[in-house]
């Protein structure tokens, strides 16, 4: 009695939610399923072990098994339904309200915030989780090189990298251990990376052999591929993708607050960018890159996450394209801009999302667009016209370069590329080895991975790490073109795909591509948790 007692308290609260009889009725299927895995029949005629996620008439189970999300997680609904009520109803557009508005807004919740509850006390016990995590450490290990050098932190008595690096690698061996972590994958990329990153080491024997060779050798293989290798262990797990995301999202914010602080409050002359390149012990363009990373994860939550956070994720990109263009870094401005068309592209390939998704993009523009214009405006109202020309550091250096009057650094940086690739056809299958590229140039690299990587370990270098490249550029078309994926997946693919749109073209250095390593096992990850290709969205026919 007390079990038949439950099982109706259960069905009365599952129909209460439900919108059709027919939902109802397979909601009673799914939650009278076998727990032990068994085959089910079901209305389309096949057992549920026998069909897949596609078949409408049982996506509920089949999803539900191969994502490990329980029935009760979400609160009895009908998986049907909850996925039409997450990703918006294509007959009413996002207007829902009354009991299906709330059923809604509450599974958006769920699905976007990492499948937990969005109470109060739970974002605070999410928040601390998120500061205590494995993940916390290991993103701090990847960007010490942003923070262990300001003033404030300078007379640390250990050094931050090694700190976090040996933090990270013992929780993660001691929760390897006990059961809750996954073992390295050891796939294709795996396999590949750990070639890459032995040709590396190697290479330094058919150098020089200068202290300098020997230096980038070090920071190559023991900070840059274990950052891969790390990330690679954890974003196994989707909730662990998701924190990670969180936590870079809170350090490129924090370190942003930083920035302004010494240059608003405390008054740091702007020309010192110019001049020194640096702002209390920090690169002026390593603060434009976490506006950057901000400015990448916020259009994504804007264009695919829940409605309640759409006003917050246009303000973060306001506040990080204003930074961008106050800062005077050129190239993560130019490259957050040409964001703006790569997410549009990509709603394309989406059709069951193109109109929210289209709708959420243009209302983005039109603020983004409308704040900077009057932004401006009041800008030239208190400075006046030179004044706001000062204070817009980014674009005045856009401007100069676009009119030849001041191309120096360019200029260096494009001999630097023209080197290595004439040094790389001198020596096209093992190249030069590690580092040799500092020792022939004033610059410490030439601004161009794939360059960097022919010069100084040749065409051998290139066959390893090329084709990881191309798995993770897959990756991101998939995540596109999945309705399975969210706007935490959409911010990792299109994080990873503008560092790979950046270090193929101006940017690069083998010694210090931790970040670019972990975005691209961020992606590799989404991957092998969504090895199966279930083909493009298509709005129904119905």
């Amino acid at each position: 009695m007390p079990a038949l007692w439950r099982g109706w308290s259960r069905l009365r609260r599952w129909s209460a939610v439900s919108a059709t009889g027919t939902a109802s009725a397979r909601a009673i299927a799914v939650w009278t399923a076998p727990a032990n895995g068994a085959s089910t029949a079901w209305p389309c005629g096949r057992s549920s072990s026998g069909c897949h996620e596609t078949c409408p008439e049982h996506a509920a189970p089949s999803i539900r098994r191969r994502s490990g999300i329980s029935p009760f997680s979400v609160s009895f609904v009908p998986f049907a339904s909850w996925l039409r009520l997450s990703f918006g109803d294509r007959r009413s557009g996002d207007r829902l309200s009354g009991d299906r508005g709330r059923e809604r807004r509450r599974m958006e919740t769920t699905l976007h915030a990492g499948l937990r509850p969005a109470g109060r006390a739970d974002q605070v016990h999410l928040l601390f989780r998120d500061l205590l995590s494995i993940e916390a450490c290991l993103v701090l290990f990847i960007f010490s090189g942003r923070f262990k050098s300001l003033p404030e932190l300078q007379s640390f008595p250990v050094d931050a990298t090694l700190l976090f690096f040996a933090l990270t690698f013992a929780l993660i061996v001691v929760r390897r251990i006990t059961g809750h972590l996954k073992p390295l994958p050891m796939d294709a990329p795996d396999l590949l990376m750990l070639g890459f990153c032995a040709l590396g080491i190697v290479s330094v024997f058919w150098s020089s052999l200068e202290p300098k060779n020997i230096d980038k050798t070090w920071r190559f293989a023991l900070v840059g591929m274990t950052g891969y290798f790390l990330v690679s262990i954890l974003a196994q797990d989707p909730e662990r993708r998701a924190r990670m995301l969180r936590l870079i999202i809170g350090f490129s914010g924090l370190l942003l607050l930083y920035y302004s602080y010494h240059r608003w409050i405390v008054g740091v002359d702007i020309r010192e960018l110019q001049f020194t390149g640096r702002i209390q012990g920090n690169n002026y363009i390593e603060y434009a890159t976490h506006a950057s990373y901000l400015f990448f994860a916020c259009l994504p939550l804007a264009i695919y996450g829940p409605a309640r956070l759409l006003l917050p994720a246009i303000g973060g990109a306001v506040a990080a394209l204003f930074a961008l263009t106050l800062i005077g870094a050129r190239g993560p401005l130019v490259f957050s801009v040409l964001s703006i068309p790569v997410a549009a592209f990509a709603l394309l390939l989406r059709p069951s999302w193109l109109g929210a998704g289209t709708r959420r993009l243009l209302l983005f523009m039109v603020v983004l667009v409308g704040t900077a214009w009057a932004g401006y405006i009041g800008l030239i109202a208190v400075k006046g016209f030179s004044g706001a020309t000062e204070q817009l550091y980014t674009l005045e250096r856009l401007s100069l370069q676009l009119s030849h009057e001041s191309t120096n650094s360019l200029d260096v940086r494009s001999e630097g590329r023209e080197l290595a690739f004439r040094r790389w056809l001198e020596k096209p299958l093992l190249g030069w080895g590690m580092g040799e590229f500092r020792l022939q140039h004033s610059s410490d690299f030439p601004h161009n991975l794939a360059l960097e990587i022919l010069m100084e370990m040749g065409l051998a270098g290139a066959v390893l790490f090329f084709p990881v490249l191309a798995m993770a550029v897959l990756a991101c078309y998939r995540v596109a073109r999945s309705r399975e994926a969210d706007w935490v997946a959409a911010a990792i693919a299109l994080m990873f795909f503008m560092e790979f749109l950046s270090h193929t073209t101006v940017q690069g250095y083998l010694a210090e591509s931790r970040i670019y390593f972990a975005m691209l096992a961020l992606v590799i990850g989404w991957q092998r948790t969504n090895p199966r290709w279930i083909g493009p969205d298509r709005v129904p026919s119905s």
